[in-house]
């Protein structure tokens, strides 16, 4: 009977070079677990979905894998509430006396509780009460900012069903413009959520990296940025 094939063995010229081959042989597979590994986690970072954008926002952007000085990155979702929600948010009333306490929908609570951190961005207006300095009104219009970032992560916090870091972001007081009537538009309600990041990614250096990029994007960026007087320092201002 004919005698089945057989596959030849690999000879080799001496023992040092089987230990290279094989050495070369189990490097080049761990290299690719590793770099198989890294691709799907880049594909998992810019595909990842999230939940639908909720009745109480008006404007819904997410940014993904951006860095910070080190090259760690971090995706962000920032949400713009609408109009309405704004001004319940961001009355006086409320700010200073918890009056009133806005209701969460359901998708708004899915929303937050899908993120690894939330920061609560407290503004305020380019007025200043009557009677005072202009140094004196911005000075207390910054603790009014700082205060209504706190109510709002206040709020937020009662909205989490499970344990997320809540941190709150004074941009301080909207610089004076020409001709301005209605300010309302300058006591922004901004909740801003990090997706996922890198471990030791420094959030904020990543934060400010997607303010600048998105500007044209997500004029609330720019406005932030230029327009505040705490935000447009070169380190944020973070209440405690």
């Amino acid at each position: 009977m004919p005698s089945k094939l057989s596959t030849p063995r690999r000879s080799w010229r001496s023992r040092r070079q089987a230990v290279l081959w094989f050495a070369s042989t189990v490097g080049a597979v761990m290299f690719g677990g590793v770099l198989t590994f890294a691709t799907v986690a880049d594909v998992w970072q810019l595909t990842r979905v999230v939940p639908p954008t909720p009745p109480e926002v008006k404007r819904d952007l997410v940014v993904r894998n951006v860095s910070d000085l080190l090259g760690r990155h971090a995706s962000f979702r920032i949400l713009l509430f609408s109009d309405e929600f704004r001004w319940r948010l961001s009355s006086a009333d409320t700010l200073e006396n918890g009056s009133s306490r806005p209701l969460f929908t359901p998708e708004m609570k899915n929303v937050l509780n899908d993120a690894e951190e939330i920061i609560c961005v407290g503004a305020s207006s380019e007025e200043v009460p009557a009677g005072v300095s202009l140094k004196t009104g911005r000075a207390l219009e910054e603790r009014r900012a700082a205060r209504r970032a706190d109510q709002i992560a206040t709020w937020v916090r009662s909205a989490l069903s499970k344990p997320v870091p809540v941190r709150k972001l004074n941009a301080g007081y909207h610089l004076p413009t020409d001709g301005s009537t209605d300010t309302s538009d300058q006591r922004r309600v901004v909740i801003i959520l990090v997706l996922e990041h890198d471990n030791g990614t420094n959030i904020d250096e990543a934060l400010r990296t997607a303010m600048k990029g998105e500007g044209e994007r997500a004029p609330i960026f720019k406005t932030l940025l230029t327009q505040y007087s705490l935000a447009s320092h070169p380190l944020f201002t973070w209440v405690q």
